[in-house]
């Protein structure tokens, strides 16, 4: 990465700020790879006999990288692959979607093997731009619809994929439905984009899995980042008589964690492990896979199988995975916590439907 030119870019834009390598980060476990892929730096060649090191990725990101959520688990994408592989680990955080455009087109005309574009709200520029650059993959990190034909939502450009986990709102609600004492459960999106839709979609079926009598309520933000709001959001909910809350939406979603565990309801922590958000609400956190994904990607690349068009991870592709109930599984009633690790396990293997 040419650091110049992307600080002096930065400073133009008026932007988050530039990461570069050795960032002062906590170490974290990377997340269950997706493929049997190597794990040791280097010895992996890729396009015209590349090194597997020498291979340079950027990822491009709409928040910060201590949300705890979304923009961290693409942060923990590109250190996995510095990890494992060696390359040089290299992001730009808080990218307005006006501004999207000037750096995919920075790092394609720096002949960047691999660029991932963090957000569906980026797609337009992604796909305008990829075209123009064909030696570079482009990765959008991307929801599925899944009530809708998927197809329709993507543009065939041979090197752009659209990356991303399917029917983890499935597996919120069937959690959900368990934890509820009260059968009221309430999951709040950000906005009503891809990313965010594909969860909210597959909530009320979930629930009704594991408890066909809950009410489910799922609603929209309209914000990503203020907390304050869905705090306030939440808080209304809750006083209404839910007593299960989660949602999807950046930095935002940490004022419903706050809101379950001032009220004293169970929570559900989503994208990243939120357990020390707030410990005495967060139960389980479940996560979209993107370090193992995006180390799938790479290697696809690397072995001259990448695939473009739409690149999905079902549950069974390990695409998803749930956090460790960090002393829950004790304070819990066992009947929930038996039925939760069930249910779990009942979906990962199919046995409750293809997810």
């Amino acid at each position: 990465m040419k650091k110049i030119l992307a600080l002096v870019m930065a400073m133009v834009m008026l932007l988050g700020t530039l990461a570069v390598v050795g960032c002062d980060k906590k170490e974290e476990e990377p997340s269950q790879p997706v493929t049997n892929a190597p794990t040791e730096p280097g010895g992996q060649e890729g396009p015209g006999g590349k090194e597997a090191a020498d291979m340079k990725v950027v990822a491009l990101l709409s928040g910060v990288i201590t949300d705890n959520g979304w923009n961290q688990i693409a942060y923990d994408s590109v250190k996995n692959l510095h990890d494992k592989y060696g390359i040089e680990l290299e992001y730009i955080e808080n990218i307005a979607v006006s501004d999207m455009a000037e750096y995919i087109r920075t790092y394609a005309e720096e002949n960047y093997d691999m660029v991932i574009i963090h957000g569906s709200q980026f797609k337009a520029s992604a796909e305008e731009l990829a075209v123009q650059y064909p030696d570079t993959k482009f990765c959008i990190s991307y929801g599925f619809r899944v009530d809708e034909n998927t197809a329709d939502q993507v543009v065939d450009i041979s090197n752009l994929a659209y990356v991303g986990p399917v029917n983890m709102g499935v597996l919120i609600g069937a959690i959900m439905g368990i934890l509820t004492d009260n059968n009221k459960v309430v999951f709040l999106g950000g906005q009503d984009i891809p990313a965010i839709t594909d969860i909210v979609s597959g909530i009320e079926e979930g629930v009704h899995l594991t408890n066909e009598g809950c009410q489910v309520t799922t609603d929209y933000l309209g914000t990503l980042t203020d907390a304050d709001l869905a705090k306030e959001r939440a808080l209304a909910f809750i006083n209404d008589g839910y007593d299960v809350v989660s949602a999807s939406a950046n930095s935002a979603q940490l004022g419903c964690l706050y809101a379950a565990e001032e009220k004293g309801v169970y929570a559900l922590g989503f994208n990243g492990d939120q357990y020390s958000i707030a410990p005495e609400a967060v139960v389980l956190s479940v996560m979209r896979n993107y370090p193992a994904i995006y180390e799938d990607v790479f290697n696809s690349i690397l072995d001259g199988k990448w695939q473009s068009g739409m690149v999905v991870y079902t549950l069974k592709d390990n695409g998803t995975i749930v956090s460790d109930w960090h002393g829950w599984d004790e304070k819990l009633p066992q009947e929930k916590v038996d039925r939760i690790k069930e249910v779990i396990e009942q979906l990962y293997e199919g046995k409750l439907g293809d997810y």
